[in-house]
Order: structure tokens, then sequence, then C-alpha cells
């Protein structure tokens, strides 16, 4: 018998896999290549001369970046095959995954050739492409199958059947990532300038609770929570209650910020990870949500696209921005990687207002013509 994962395979949802496995090859090349400044002829190749300096911090994140792009990789080839059976075509898939992974650290270490700022390595090439072979490997142990089968089941119950319900659960998943970067406020579009550590303490130049300031980020808080758990709302299951699932995903991007700031943030700063207009701001929006709630699929995602918009203009207005190297001087991170974590995550926060609001008049426009169409079937047989 198929497994779950087999089964999902044909569906009209492996168009919005096959997205999110476009989406992830871009994120790998603009953390490979990011800044993408100095472009250059190359010097020499790097790709083929091995590094004086070895860290297992580098060989780790490197191979586990590569872990996921192995495991879509296998999932795209195998859309039509049967996960529980081995035979040689899945051998052949796995196979596949590998080599995509290698080409693609192949291209991409000889791109950081010509880029002053980047150092192609050998050592680089071999742990992403073991970090391919671990991530296709696992999909074809019965743990893999298994917990692939459990997730696929996880989101049928969950979330809604329609098929672009998968684009929003990828838009999920990229607001999910963007939260584990500590210094973007919570809810906010951009970062806001922070003041200087100087001997372990903050100064203070305004205090977090004076009107001018706290009143404008209430109001973006607010909007951009409500546009949020409206649009959690529309790719929930029509059965499903909205607000404790809202609400469990909002917990859950909470705890990850949390979490983060704990690792990543110099000690004073941890405290300030979120502010009082964030939490003021996530109980109003969570106000303004529940009033939304009850109005039809469709209107849902109108006034969800009109509360990202202002949400989005109204945290502009309210933000002071920092450039990137004054925002790395929050964090007390020893290891490598920092920039282009800090980088990739800020340019994912950025973008997802405007993927957000194709999807949301997307689904306004579908629904807006199944309803004609609804009418027009009445008229006839009337």
């Amino acid at each position: 018998m198929p497994s779950l994962a087999n089964a999902t395979m044909t569906t009209p949802g492996s168009r919005a896999r096959r997205g999110a496995l476009l989406m992830y090859v871009l994120v790998l090349a603009y953390a490979s290549l990011n800044p993408l400044v100095g472009w250059q002829w190359p010097q020499a190749f790097t790709l083929f001369v091995w590094p004086k300096y070895v860290t297992s911090f580098d060989v780790l994140i490197n191979t586990a970046a590569y872990v996921p792009l192995g495991g879509l990789l296998l999932v795209s080839l195998r859309r039509r095959a049967m996960l529980r059976t081995i035979h040689h075509w899945q051998w052949l898939a796995w196979f596949g995954a590998v080599a995509g992974g290698f080409c693609l650290s192949v291209t991409l270490e000889l791109m950081q050739s010509m880029l002053p700022l980047r150092v192609s390595s050998p050592l680089d090439l071999l742990a992403n492409t073991l970090g391919a072979a671990i991530g296709a490997t696992g999909l074809l142990l019965p743990v893999g199958r298994r917990t692939l089968d459990a997730i696929i089941s996880w989101r049928s119950r969950t979330f809604s059947a329609e098929p672009i319900t998968d684009w929003g659960l990828l838009l999920l998943a990229i607001w999910f990532v963007a939260q584990l970067n500590p210094a973007i406020p919570f809810f906010e579009a951009g970062l806001r300038a922070a003041p200087a550590v100087v001997d372990g303490t903050i100064p203070i130049h305004a205090s977090a609770y004076d009107p001018l300031i706290l009143l404008p980020q209430v109001v973006g808080v607010t909007l951009n929570v409500s546009a949020f758990a409206l649009f959690v709302s529309l790719i929930l299951h029509r059965t499903k209650r909205t607000l404790p699932n809202v609400g469990v995903v909002l917990t859950v991007g909470v705890l990850a910020k949390l979490s983060m700031a704990a690792l990543l943030l110099k000690a004073p700063l941890i405290a300030a990870s979120l502010s009082p207009a964030t939490v003021m701001g996530v109980m109003a929006g969570l106000v303004l949500f529940v009033l939304f709630s009850r109005i039809s699929h469709r209107w849902r995602a109108f006034w969800a696209s009109v509360l990202v918009f202002t949400g989005g203009v109204m945290a502009k207005l309210s933000s002071v921005y920092s450039a990137l190297d004054e925002t790395l001087r929050l964090f007390n991170w020893p290891y490598g990687q920092l920039a282009n974590f800090a980088s990739l995550t800020r340019w994912l926060n950025e973008i997802w207002p405007l993927a957000a609001l194709i999807f949301l008049a997307t689904i306004f426009i579908r629904d807006a013509n199944h309803a004609a169409d609804m009418t027009t079937q009445t008229h006839r047989k009337t």
C-alpha cells in the first residue's frame, strides 16, 4: 500500500513543493554569495586548494545547510514512486538528489571565487554534498518515511486541503525562519536602530513608554498581528477553531524569538527583545482578529491584505532603520556565518508582506470567481 508521502506527491500541491525547492536554492545562493558586490575575474581557483584553517562549526553549518536540499530534491524526483519499497529507481532518485546538491555546491563555490570577500574551498564542497546525501538518505530510511507520513497526516488534519494552502504553508515557514533573528522586532517591518552597548550597559535615550514612541508602534504591531492571524485562519481546515491555533503559532514564534535572543544577543539586550509595544500590540491584534474572524473566507482575505499593507506602512513610519553592520554589534556570537544569517533573515522579513499580499489577493480573486460561478449555475437551474 502506498504511503501518504507517495499519495501526496501527485497532487497539485507538488507545484508548491517545487516552489519550496526553488526558494531554498535561492536562499542557499544568497547565503553563499552575500554580499553580492565586488564581482571580478577570479585571481585563483581556491576550490582545488585545501584550506589552511578548518573549524568544526563551519563544517557543521555547511553540512546542515544542504540536508533540507537533499530531502527536497529526493521528494521532487520521486513524486510518482512508493517510498516504502526499495528498488533501483529509488536509488537512482537518491543519486540524482546527491548529484543535484553537488552541482549546486560546485556552481556556488566557483561563483564565490569571483567575490573578494568570499573564499571557495573543497572542504565546503564535501560538506555540502554530505549534507545533501544525509537529507536524501533520511527519507529512504523507515524512520524518515514514517516521519514524513506523520507530517503529511498532520498537515491534512490541520490545514485546508485546497492546493493554494501549500503556498500559504511555505509563507508560514518563511515567517518562522525570519523570527529566528532576535534583532528583528516582533511583527514590525525592519530593524530598529538600537543604542550601542558600552561597558555592559545600554544608554537610555527615551522611555519605551513615551506616548510618541509607544503609540505608533502599538498601532503597527496591532495591525500586523491581526493581519497575520487572519492569514493563518485562511489556511487552516474549515473545521478547526481558529483562535487556539493562531495562539499556538504566535506562541511558537515568541518562544523562537526569545530562545534565539538568549543564544545570540548580548546579555543586556535579552530582556529588551520583546518591547512593551510588542506585548500590547499582540494582545490588541488578537482582539481585532476575533472581530474579523467572524466574516466570510473571501472577505477575511480582503481585510487581511488591507491590514498587511497598513501594518507594513505603519511599522515603516514608526521604526528607525540601522545598517547591518550596526545591527551585528548587538550579537554575542563568536562563530562565523553571523552576517549571512542576519542579512538573510532580514531579507526574508522584508519580502514576506509582499508575498503575503500576492497570496491573499489570489484567495480573494479565486473566491470571487467561485461565488460568481455558483451564482451563474443557480440562475441556470432556475
